[in-house]
């Protein structure tokens, strides 16, 4: 994973935090000069910080589960969801396993601005410079 796409408070995988495939979301908390990650795990429990390599950092997909149940989006069906304080929404593109990314109502003629998704960090990187706030982790 290229360092340049992390900010501190991004949720990614660390290698050393996937176990039998199954990944530990963490949070990183620092990005030191020889490009290592500082993170910590999502546990409340563990104040524990850790470090990696940024190669050994795996993005986390976005799913229903990351929008609604910790990022606090509405689920208006059909693959729409919408923030519930901000005018943005996400449509997944389901054949193509992304999400589409618009600040306002899209245009009924396809025009609306958007941008398309696949990542955790990337959604929360889009949200700070959108909005110029961190997209809060309700879980």
């Amino acid at each position: 994973m290229n360092v340049s796409e992390l900010r501190i408070g991004n949720y990614v995988f660390p290698d050393g935090e996937i176990v039998n495939e199954v990944g530990s979301p963490c949070e990183v908390i620092g990005i030191l000069p020889n490009k290592n990650i500082a993170y910590q795990l999502n546990d409340k429990a563990s104040d524990q910080v850790k470090e990696c390599s940024h190669d050994q950092v795996k993005p986390i997909s976005i799913n229903a589960d990351w929008l609604v149940n910790r990022f606090g989006f509405k689920d208006n069906g059909g693959g729409y969801f919408q923030h519930e304080d901000f005018n943005f929404f996400l449509f997944y593109v389901e054949e193509d396993d992304y999400y589409d990314c618009y600040k306002q109502v899209p245009a009924n003629d396809e025009t609306g601005d958007f941008k398309t998704l696949q990542h955790v960090h990337k959604l929360q990187n889009l949200f700070f410079e959108l909005f110029d706030e961190e997209l809060i982790n309700n879980d």
